[in-house]
């Protein structure tokens, strides 16, 4: 006859195999997402930037699986000239132009490896810019933010921007971006002077600053009357300077032409020099007119009588 557990039993027992089961469906969601030593070693990033020759390289190398601490060397292939392997990340500043295929392993505690191959260009560094991102077409209808973005910063610290805007454009705001630092901007009529300073060199395509941008009217804007003057920590000119523009002069009024001085003749000009002034010449007496007299004429003509004779009888 079998032995009949009672109803006490069978409850502690489900409840064990209830808890039993939770605890391992509890662990197996603990492990959903995690890395366990167990999985394949990866690289990040799976590839390389750009480089240019005369600017600062640097690049983090990332390895994910397996079981840390990891090793990296290279094993194969040319790094560029100027740049090496240190530690965990590729730096350094290139000096040479060229296409370079190197390949880096990866091991980690369990000894297990994993080997990625790299490529890096490298090329001549373009001229530092700083543009404007406009528009599809340039247009501008209403107020926009016009990201302000650098290429080829090299070691640049400060910069100034000059932009001459169409009529009735305004500059409402502008801010810093994603390379941070400090700011100052004016616009004076149609010209927008902006300076910028970095904390840090900002990385090549980085937006420096957004302008915001508000016309009265739809207008296209022009990106050729832009200038840039960049600097380095030490003050050092990294582009052209700018040209101040040019003074606007005031052309001087024609003045009329003053009247000739009448021709004098030979023999004027001769007897000019012992004719004394006009003011110092006396009249002889005896060539003097004679006063006025006041006594009556006894000779000549008798004066006239101007009034009519009476007629007879009182009439005229």
């Amino acid at each position: 006859m079998r032995p009949r557990l009672s109803s006490q039993a069978l409850l502690a027992c489900t409840a064990l195999l209830v808890s039993c089961g939770s605890a391992t469906t509890s662990s197996s969601s603990a492990g959903t997402g995690t890395t366990s030593s167990r999985d394949p070693l990866t690289f990040t990033p799976s590839s390389l930037p750009v480089g240019y020759v005369g600017e600062a390289y640097k690049v983090d190398i990332g390895v994910t699986g397996g079981a840390g601490p990891y090793g990296i060397r290279l094993v194969s292939g040319t790094l560029p000239p100027g740049v090496g392997l240190q530690s965990r990340q590729v730096s350094g500043t290139p000096t040479k132009t060229g296409t370079y295929t190197f390949t880096l392993e990866a091991s980690d505690a369990n000894l297990s490896s994993k080997a990625q191959a790299y490529t890096v260009n490298v090329n001549e560094l373009p001229p530092l810019s700083l543009k404007p991102q406009l528009p599809p077409g340039g247009d501008l209808r209403g107020e926009t933010r016009v990201p302000l973005n650098i290429t080829a910063p090299r070691a640049v610290r400060a910069a100034r921007v000059v932009w001459e805007l169409p009529e009735g454009v305004a500059v409402t705001r502008i801010q810093l971006a994603d390379a941070g630092g400090v700011l100052f901007w004016k616009q004076v009529g149609k010209t927008l002077t902006l300076d910028l300073g970095f904390k840090a060199v900002p990385r090549s395509g980085a937006r420096v600053a957004l302008i915001a941008l508000k016309p009265q009217k739809a207008v296209t804007l022009d990106t050729t009357k832009l200038a840039v003057e960049a600097r380095n920590g030490e003050g050092q000119l990294l582009t052209d300077a700018i040209k101040p523009a040019p003074q606007k002069t005031e052309t001087p009024k024609a003045e009329a032409p003053k009247a000739a001085a009448p021709a004098v003749s030979a023999a004027q000009a001769a007897g000019a020099g012992s004719a004394a002034p006009a003011s110092m010449t006396q009249t002889p007496a005896s060539t003097q007119a004679p006063p006025a007299s006041s006594t009556p004429a006894t000779s000549g003509t008798p004066p006239t009588n101007t009034t009519a004779p009476a007629a007879p009888g009182g009439k005229p």
